[in-house]
């Protein structure tokens, strides 16, 4: 399913050559400010590189652009007034593109699917946490 939402939202923001993971940068940035690789890694769950790789093309295409820093290890980026132009674009169509997938479900049951999916990201970051401090149990019992 996941991967059929991203290969359809792709379709709704081509026009604006921007991918999923490229949307999600420029999301973040209009909804959280400037931030560092790092914290927008975190935010999206994957790997520095990854985000890295995204924002080099986001700032090819003049998106975003990097904020100088005193310490050169850390790149802050923040949107470019073309970035901020291409989010609005993009807000609609993807406000609309979530209305139409929405179609015929209630707002309780939208509430419900919003919430069980929220528990199922708790406990897919707990299973990670059990896990190694469980390997950890193992390591310091031997």
């Amino acid at each position: 399913m996941s991967r059929f939402f991203v290969n359809k939202l792709n379709e709704q923001i081509a026009a604006y050559d921007l991918h999923h993971s490229q949307w999600m940068i420029v999301y973040y940035l209009k909804n959280f400010g400037a931030s560092t690789l790092v914290d927008i890694a975190n935010y999206m769950n994957v790997e520095k590189s990854s985000v890295t790789r995204t924002a080099d093309r986001l700032e090819k295409n003049a998106l975003i652009e990097r904020i100088p820093v005193k310490d050169k290890r850390e790149r802050r980026i923040q949107l470019t007034d073309l970035g901020e132009e291409v989010y609005t674009a993009c807000r609609q169509i993807v406000d609309e593109f979530e209305c139409n997938i929405m179609k015929g479900t209630t707002e309780e049951e939208q509430e419900t699917v919003i919430k069980t999916m929220l528990r199922i990201r708790a406990n897919l970051k707990n299973i990670g946490e059990i896990n190694r401090n469980t390997q950890t149990e193992i390591v310091d019992s031997i």
